[in-house]
């Protein structure tokens, strides 16, 4: 369990912390470029517009500074010469009726030149034109000079005006115009003047006042990226009523043409933080302190001689141009959020796909430690998992095989020490009874020499006590050999010829019992090792297959080399040996035989010598029917081994 969710975790924390974290980051710096591509398409725009702007004043100052050349303006100079005299020039009434007309005519050509005015030397108005119709000379001046205006008073106006360098285009408010200002409360543009002299005498003015209708225009026509809210202030440090006057907006709307002086001010419209910034700098942009609003501005000098400037001001709204970006965000927390579901439902189901199979393998585990050997792991679809599955297996099989070996070389042990004990003690009664038996068998032959030949009787009971005493001393016999184990003698020989021989002397044996014997596939091995000795061992496992063959069977003999052994196998199809006697064949005096048939010693020797060889026997039954005995001999160790120790010997 804890290790499903250690992995359900993991795999979950792994998959979307980075994803989201991914998605995020990606999505800020998205924003990031979005946002400077914004600030430089924002700046683009303010200054397309102040270049229009721009454009518009150019065009109007070329426009009025052409209007002096006109022949109707050049007419008129000497009637602005005779004021500048205080004379009335003697063609006055009609040369001010044809400039009337001219700039009445010029006027509705060019609407956005509001009024315009010729004033004498003295800057009394001579000449008025507003809105295409002429103003007549209602008013008298000094010595009842006709005027289209009053007469004004103002010394510092009058010092100021002097002071503007002559057939130049300056900029100014005239005192007319601002008297018209308070009439209509409007904030009208500033006026274009043009001291005019002639012959290097200073004859009057030319003034213009424009309209901001065509600027209105313009304005309005003029592109907005991203919604943004366009506003135009105007920063008049020498005209303080004009200062800090916003002269477009498109929130209010407030528009050039209609300017209401100390109606609304940049600093009422804006937070002192981004009022300060704007003020200070000449371009840029800045954001609010709640970051709702930024501000992209420029500062712009519509008149060149004149401490005036305009600021033009883009407010964005910052929502708008966050919201994709934080739709965006949104539906990535969103995905991230049906990732987690699944990601989590994945996570578990592979949590527990690699969690059963450990719990299984754990399980399989303890099973084996609790004494169930025959435990193993089942393999899984997982390679790790089937990994250790198979790890685990073969560890197991490894162990029961060890463990086996163990029992078997303890068994073997075991077999040694009982045929060292069994050698020594039967060592001691053969000595023994060997003397006894040679007496009897002697004293046989001279009872049987002196006895009658015709008491028949006789004769048979010496012959049998005779054979008795052969069989006993054969016992005997066999009893010292076994416990001798007569050091083989080594040499090469023919495994294929030693098989053939082998059968020659238990052929007769076989045909008895009507056995067939067959060497079966017996390839050409040169084997080295006592060859009497193995085949002493070789006749036993033949003798006893015969014996239990039934009749009409076949015993068979396999030789082949298995890595540095050569292995020779016979094999009987009997009915084999009970369990319980496999582990007692081996036993001295163990038989299975009927009596007079085998003492239970064939197969004791034949492991003694096995033995000598460094070899293996092994006696098993098989799958189908008999027996198969197996002996392993080595191919070339043993050769080595005995001539080390013929050199050893030598020294």
């Amino acid at each position: 369990m804890q290790l499903r969710n250690d992995i359900f975790l993991r795999v979950a924390l792994a998959i979307l912390l980075p994803m989201t974290a991914l998605v995020l980051a990606a999505t800020y710096y998205v924003e990031r470029r979005y946002q400077e591509e914004v600030e430089k398409e924002l700046a683009g725009s303010l200054k397309t517009i102040v270049a229009e702007i721009d454009r518009h004043l150019v065009y109007q100052r070329e426009t009025f500074g052409a209007l002096t050349d006109a022949p109707a303006v050049q007419q008129y100079i000497p009637v602005m010469q005779a004021a500048s005299r205080d004379e009335l020039h003697p063609e006055f009434f009609a040369r001010t009726d044809t400039i009337n007309d001219f700039l009445s005519a010029f006027q509705r050509v060019v609407p956005s030149m509001n009024t315009l005015r010729v004033l004498d030397a003295h800057a009394n108005t001579l000449v008025k034109v507003r809105f295409g119709r002429s103003t007549p000379a209602s008013f008298d001046g000094i010595e009842s000079f006709p005027l289209a205006e009053e007469e004004l008073d103002d010394e510092a106006y009058f010092d100021k005006l002097f002071e503007l360098p002559e057939n130049e285009v300056s900029v100014t408010l005239l005192t007319q115009t601002r008297l018209e200002q308070e009439e209509d409360t409007s904030l009208p543009m500033l006026d274009y003047i043009m001291p005019i002299s002639r012959e290097n005498k200073f004859v009057g003015y030319l003034v213009v006042n424009m309209l901001g209708e065509q600027i209105d225009r313009i304005l309005n026509i003029s592109r907005r990226p991203h919604n943004g809210s366009l506003m135009i202030a105007e920063v008049n440090l020498e005209e303080e009523g004009r200062d800090d006057v916003i002269l477009y907006d498109d929130s209010v709307p407030v528009r050039f043409s209609d300017v209401k002086s100390q109606e609304r001010l940049l600093k009422h419209a804006l937070d002192s933080s981004l009022y300060n910034n704007i003020r200070h700098e000449d371009e840029g942009f800045v954001t609010s302190a709640d970051n709702t609003q930024s501000i992209y501005f420029v500062e712009y000098a519509p008149y060149p001689d004149l401490l005036a400037n305009w600021i033009v001001m883009l407010r964005v709204d910052q929502a708008a141009i966050a919201e994709p970006f934080n739709r965006i965000r949104v539906a990535s927390l969103v995905f991230a959020g049906i990732g987690l579901v699944l990601s989590l439902w994945l996570a578990g189901m592979t949590a527990s796909h690699v969690a059963r199979p450990v719990t299984r393998l754990a399980r399989t585990i303890k099973d084996y430690a609790d004494g169930n050997s025959k435990a193993r792991a089942k393999c899984e679809d997982a390679e790790e998992i089937d990994q250790l599955a198979e790890s685990f297996n073969y560890m197991a099989d490894t162990l029961e095989q060890a463990a086996v070996d163990r029992d078997h070389a303890q068994h073997m042990m075991l077999q040694q020490a009982k045929l060292a004990s069994i050698g020594q003690m039967a060592a001691g009664i053969g000595h023994e009874l060997n003397n006894p038996l040679n007496n009897i068998l002697t004293l046989s032959k001279l009872l049987e020499r002196n006895t009658d030949k015709s008491d028949q009787a006789t004769q048979l009971d010496i012959a049998s006590l005779r054979e008795e005493t052969l069989r006993a001393s054969g016992i005997v016999q066999g009893i010292l050999n076994f416990a001798r184990q007569v050091p083989p003698e080594y040499s090469h020989f023919d495994v294929a010829t030693w098989v053939d021989d082998t059968f020659a002397l238990v052929q007769q044996q076989a045909n008895k019992h009507a056995v067939t014997l067959v060497a079966t596939a017996i390839p050409k091995i040169s084997m080295y090792g006592d060859r009497g000795q193995l085949q002493q061992v070789l006749i036993n496992l033949l003798i006893n297959a015969i014996q239990a063959s039934v009749a009409d069977s076949i015993v068979e003999v396999f030789a082949h080399t298995e890595g540095d052994n050569v292995v020779i196998s016979v094999s009987d199809s009997g009915m084999g040996i009970d369990e319980d006697e496999l582990d007692k064949i081996f036993d001295p005096f163990y038989s299975s035989k009927q009596v007079g048939e085998g003492y239970g010693l064939g197969l004791s020797i034949s492991m003694g010598i096995i033995e000598q060889h460094e070899g293996s026997l092994d006696i098993r039954n098989n799958n189908d029917a008999g027996v198969i005995a197996t002996m392993s001999i080595p191919l070339e160790q043993l050769e080595t081994k005995h001539d080390e120790e013929l050199e050893n010997g030598q020294g």
